[in-house]
């Protein structure tokens, strides 16, 4: 988990970096801002590393997410997101997970005369596990943990390639997520993820 937040730290410090890069430029070069669309939708693939509380032990989960932004001006918008995860022998216990996740808050976007736009969010939330770890007993005598709600946050960046006003590619989204899932260790629900993400960008109107 030490070397998943290390991961995460040194990502997003390379995506706030270009952004200040490119927020220096335009104000030292006296350009403009390119117009903001009035609504970016993305959808595309999304690793999830995860770990068991109890073990440490680290596993992967597989999947999509999407989520679509509106603007409130060049800088500013907000973004409501959506994911769905799996993993069919999550630790190596050979049961399987299914997450899903749908959160909201603010970005804050560097638009300057660039085909490449970073970007910072803040996202609220909730997410539910579900698939035979939950539905199954952990152990002789234990009764199983059932599906179950809980509440997420997340906190990351990532960077946008503009081919054009309308269509651009999701170079990267790196994130980390927090999370508080059963986990049969009683009051220690906590859990540490890292998201990565990447795929296809629509945007649609001006501001």
């Amino acid at each position: 988990m030490r070397r998943m937040l290390k991961f995460f730290t040194f990502s997003l410090a390379g995506i706030l970096a270009l952004a200040t890069a490119q927020a220096a430029r335009a104000q030292g070069f006296g350009a403009g801002t390119d117009p903001a669309p009035r609504v970016d939708v993305f959808g595309g693939y999304s690793f999830m590393r995860s770990n068991i509380v109890t073990t440490g032990t680290l596993f992967s989960l597989n999947g999509g997410s999407g989520s679509v932004a509106y603007n409130l001006s060049n800088w500013l918008g907000i973004v409501g997101d959506f994911g769905f995860y799996e993993q069919g022998n999550a630790a190596g216990l050979g049961k399987s997970l299914t997450l899903s996740s749908y959160q909201f808050g603010p970005r804050i976007s560097i638009r300057a005369h660039s085909r490449l736009v970073p970007f910072a969010q803040a996202l609220l939330g909730a997410g539910h596990a579900s698939g035979t770890l939950y539905t199954t007993p952990l152990g002789i005598g234990q009764a199983p943990l059932g599906a179950n709600s809980a509440f997420m946050f997340t906190v990351g960046g990532g960077l946008d390639w503009k081919l054009s006003h309308t269509f651009g590619i999701r170079i990267v989204q790196t994130e980390y997520t927090y999370s508080r899932f059963l986990n049969g260790t009683g009051n220690d629900t906590r859990q540490n993820n890292v998201r990565l993400s990447a795929g296809i960008l629509l945007s649609f109107g001006r501001r």
